[in-house]
């Protein structure tokens, strides 16, 4: 007789059902085991998700700030109770009221995804202002506080957060790191390449430095007239996705493919296979400097020279292979040497492994699951 799998669910709203590390990370882990009956709630793809052995539900499709947001945790609370899961995983704090209801009503094993400070973020990073921003961080604050007793465990996305979130004792850090592509490269440069590719990819805001390093770019091309920049990620503020048209629109070589949704994660990794150089110009801003970027992770893992932002732990990061170097985005004095100095090195002597891998990050996420069963 063929024993039932366990069905387990995992949720976000701010996430679409097929985002990079519920779907793609957390997702196929558990599926790869063949144990599990498992449910992704979230935020709807435009592309309808279709993967053996996983069943997708959409809960929100209108805009963030649309008014039948409010009905959101009442339509997760209906699957709750048609799925009855044994384990849920939340990965977003609006999600957690609903969440420890159904605990109450269900008995499951609650767990929260941690990937954001969200207070920090609502602090640093300028997405909101006035009013807003208060009643966010209150809104973040209530959420998360009162649903601390009721969650069984805490799973952070980055090391940063064990500092950060000091009160969520029992948690594992489970990084956002890279699926190692099959094949590595042997050391190479860039060498003398007149045409080199660069790409810029991830959220684009202001915080991630998007306008800076277009800035940089234009008087790059002063150096390398032929270069081109292929910057390409959500832009959540269509005010800012407009300013950017603008800010470009007299430079041919920069082509924007900016999105008010999330990208497909398959066709952003396909961007960086095929760009020469990954530019990561993050901001140094408290809510930001001391993570990790999932896109160092990706561009380390598929072997990418990089330029990134001045940051001790990230350079280190670097040197080890060596992946690339550290810039200050906004010295564009410095830009001809930098060059020079980046064109001569010889990436990845040391090939990416375990270090950038999500194999570890996928065991650990296994055992824990299985822990709360």
């Amino acid at each position: 007789m063929m024993r039932k799998k366990i069905p387990i669910v995992l949720a976000s709203i701010l996430k679409p059902v097929n985002d990079s590390r519920m779907l793609f990370k957390l997702g196929f882990s558990l599926r790869e085991t063949n144990k599990y009956h498992l449910n992704i709630i979230g935020f709807s793809s435009k592309k309808k998700c279709k993967v053996k052995n996983i069943q997708f539900i959409d809960i929100f499709s209108k805009n963030r700030t649309h008014p039948s947001r409010v009905l959101v945790p009442f339509r997760f609370i209906f699957h709750l109770f048609r799925i009855k899961p044994r384990v849920v995983v939340v990965g977003t704090f609006e999600l957690l009221p609903a969440a420890v209801l159904g605990k109450w009503m269900l008995s499951y094993k609650l767990l929260y995804d941690v990937q954001e400070n969200y207070l920090w973020n609502l602090q640093y990073n300028q997405t909101q202002s006035g009013l807003k921003k208060v009643l966010g961080k209150i809104l973040v604050y209530f959420f998360e506080r009162f649903s601390r007793p009721f969650i069984d465990h805490f799973i952070f996305a980055e090391r940063c957060f064990t500092a950060e979130m000091p009160a969520n004792k029992n948690h594992t850090v489970i990084e956002n790191k890279a699926c190692m592509p099959e094949n590595l490269l042997p050391p190479f440069t860039l060498g003398q390449s007149q045409a080199p590719q660069f790409l810029l990819t991830g959220t684009i805001s202001r915080v991630y430095g998007v306008s800076t390093a277009i800035n940089w770019f234009i008087c790059l091309r002063d150096v390398l007239p032929e270069a081109r920049l292929h910057v390409i990620g959500h832009c959540p503020l269509p005010s800012y996705a407009a300013e950017l048209q603008a800010k470009v629109s007299m430079h041919p070589g920069i082509n924007l493919q900016l999105s008010p949704d999330p990208l497909p994660h398959s066709h952003v990794l396909s961007q960086i296979r095929l760009a020469d150089v990954l530019l990561l110009p993050y901001r140094q801003l408290p809510s930001i400097k001391d993570k990790i970027p999932t896109k160092l992770y990706e561009g380390i893992a598929h072997q990418k020279p990089i330029l990134i932002s001045e940051n001790k732990v990230w350079e280190e990061m670097l040197q080890k292979y060596p992946a690339g170097i550290g810039i200050d985005f906004k010295d564009t004095t410095r830009i001809k040497t930098n060059w020079e100095k980046f064109s001569r090195m010889e990436f990845y002597q040391v090939a990416p492994g375990n270090e950038v891998s999500w194999e570890a990050e996928k065991k650990s996420f296994q055992q824990l699951i299985e822990r709360f069963l």
